[in-house]
């Protein structure tokens, strides 16, 4: 995710206070964000397990949808310049105590390994948001350029997802 961001620097989507690291190492992609956001945990946490509707807050979500199994599939789109490529990701999901994870189920998804997980704490009047992920894709990506063009897309996607949850939750 971005052009205009260093790995492990301190940004802000709007008037939140956000970090954003993403690392490649060996065909393994890792994101640790955290951010504020001004809405109570309780209502942030809502919003984040409406798993059906996690498109709505994210450019590169095209499709989310529970499964009757509980599982969560997306459908992924991503388009760098030109290009685009659709990719599916099937996870085992689990959420408690302001804590969603999910896991990957490689047999169903584009991913050979990887998990999720966003953690929500209270501070002061706000929350925040603590996401980590490792994702290894089964799919080619060309060396050199490719995992500098995935880690801007996630980059991008974080601050795009952040933007729109603060935006929803303002509006709700």
């Amino acid at each position: 995710m971005f052009a205009l961001l260093l790995t492990g620097q301190a940004v802000h989507a709007a008037d939140t206070p956000l970090t954003l690291t993403v690392l490649h190492k060996k065909n393994i992609y890792q994101t640790n964000l955290t951010a504020t956001i001004n809405t109570p945990p309780d209502k942030l946490f809502k919003l984040l397990t409406r798993y059906n509707e996690l498109y709505k807050f994210s450019h590169l979500i095209q499709k989310s949808e529970l499964q009757t199994s509980g599982s969560l599939l997306l459908e992924l789109k991503s388009c760098f310049t030109f290009i685009c490529f659709n990719k599916k990701q099937m996870m085992r999901m689990t959420a408690s105590q302001y804590t969603v994870t999910g896991t990957i189920i490689p047999e169903q998804s584009d991913f050979s390994s990887g998990w999720a997980r966003w953690k929500i704490s209270k501070l002061n009047n706000h929350s925040k948001i603590s996401f980590k992920s490792e994702m290894t894709p089964k799919f080619w990506v060309p060396p050199f350029i490719g995992p500098w063009l995935i880690k801007q897309k996630l980059k991008e996607e974080a601050l795009s997802s952040i933007h729109f949850i603060e935006n929803h939750t303002k509006q709700n």
